[in-house]
C-alpha cells in the first residue's frame, strides 16, 4: 500500500479512472448513482473523449470534460471542478446549450434531439446558503408544478457539504472522490464491487510515474496561475493606488488654484467698494455675484 495516494478529485486521477472505456462499469456505477435513467441505457455507454490530455495549457484551469453517451443516445456530461471559477455556472450552460444545438443539421428535425445530463462537482460551496450537496436542475414551472422538457438537466454534487453519516448510496462515491488518505479511501472501499475496484485503481495509479507526474504537473499549474493571479491583484491594487494618488494631486491643485483666484477677485471687489465703484463695474471686474459683492459691503 502507498503511504501517499492521488486524489481521486484530481483532474488527473478523474480522467483516468472514469474516462477509460476499460472502467466502464466503474463509470456507470457512479451514473447510476447520481442520475435517474431507465436501467437498460447503462448496457452500451460509451465514453466520447476516452483519453487524458498530454498537456493542460489550452485547458481551463482544474476543469475536467467527460463526455458520455447512453444506449440510445443520451449525453452525459461530466466536469469536476476542484477550485473555484467565478463563470462556471455560465460555462455549463454554454456548453449544454452547445452539445443539444450541435446533434442536428439544417435537414434534421427537432424530434432527433437527445436529452442532455450535465453532473457538475466542485471541492468548494457552489450555492452557499443551501444545505444540499446534491441538486437537480430542469426547465421546470415551480408554481404549476409543470415540467417545460426533460430535455435539459444539470446535477450539481458539492464535495465540501457531504455529512459525516452515510444517508444514500451516492454518499459512498463522493466521500470516495473527496478522499485524500488511505484512511479516508478503506472507510468507503467495501461499500461496493465497483467502488471497490475504483480504490484498487486509484492505489494502482498512485504507483504510477506517468500518472504522479501529470497530477504534479496539474498542481504547479494551478499554482503558477493562483500566482499570476495575485501578481495581477497586487499590480491592480498599485496601479490603482498611484492613479488615485495622481488625481487627487490633480484635483487638489485645481481646487487650490480656484481658492487662490476667487481669493484675489474678493480683494479686488473689496478695494473697487472703497473707491465706491458701481456695482456694475465690480462684478465685470471680479466676476463675482451680486450678493458676494454685497456680503462685502457689510
Amino acid at each position: 500500500m502507498p503511504e501517499y495516494i492521488l486524489p481521486p478529485k484530481s483532474n488527473t486521477v478523474f480522467q483516468l479512472l472514469f474516462g477509460d472505456q476499460r472502467n466502464v462499469e466503474i463509470l456507470a456505477d457512479f451514473l447510476k448513482a447520481v442520475i435517474d435513467i431507465p436501467e437498460d441505457e447503462y448496457r452500451d455507454i460509451r465514453i466520447v473523449n476516452p483519453y487524458l490530455p498530454r498537456e493542460y495549457a489550452d485547458r481551463k484551469l482544474g476543469i475536467v470534460d467527460l463526455r458520455i453517451t447512453t444506449r440510445s443516445g443520451q449525453i452525459v456530461h461530466v466536469e469536476i471542478q476542484r477550485f473555484p471559477f467565478t463563470a462556471m455556472r455560465d460555462r455549463i450552460v454554454f456548453y449544454d446549450s452547445s452539445m443539444i444545438a450541435g446533434q442536428i443539421g439544417e435537414k434534421e428535425e427537432f424530434k432527433a434531439l437527445k436529452r442532455v445530463i450535465t453532473i457538475l462537482i466542485t471541492n468548494y460551496h457552489l450555492f452557499p446558503k443551501s444545505p444540499l450537496y446534491h441538486h437537480r436542475f430542469t426547465l421546470y414551472d415551480h408554481r404549476a408544478a409543470v415540467e417545460f422538457t426533460n430535455l435539459l438537466e444539470i446535477r450539481t454534487l458539492e464535495l465540501t457539504k457531504i455529512p459525516e453519516t452515510p444517508d444514500v448510496y451516492l454518499w459512498n462515491w463522493l466521500r470516495f472522490l473527496r478522499a485524500e488518505t488511505m484512511e479516508e479511501l478503506d472507510m468507503v472501499a467495501n461499500a461496493s464491487p465497483a467502488i471497490a475496484k475504483a480504490t484498487a485503481r486509484v492505489l494502482k495509479l498512485s504507483k504510477d510515474e506517468r500518472a504522479r507526474l501529470l497530477h504534479e504537473y496539474e498542481v504547479r499549474a494551478w499554482r503558477d496561475e493562483m500566482a499570476r493571479l495575485d501578481d495581477a491583484r497586487e499590480e491592480g491594487i498599485a496601479k490603482g493606488l498611484e492613479e488615485g494618488i495622481a488625481k487627487g494631486l490633480e484635483e487638489g491643485i485645481a481646487k487650490g488654484l480656484e481658492k487662490g483666484e476667487r481669493a484675489k477677485s474678493l480683494a479686488i471687489a473689496r478695494n473697487l467698494l472703497e473707491l465706491e465703484l458701481p456695482m456694475e463695474t465690480i462684478i465685470k471686474a471680479t466676476g463675482l455675484g451680486l450678493d458676494e459683492i454685497k456680503n462685502l459691503a457689510h
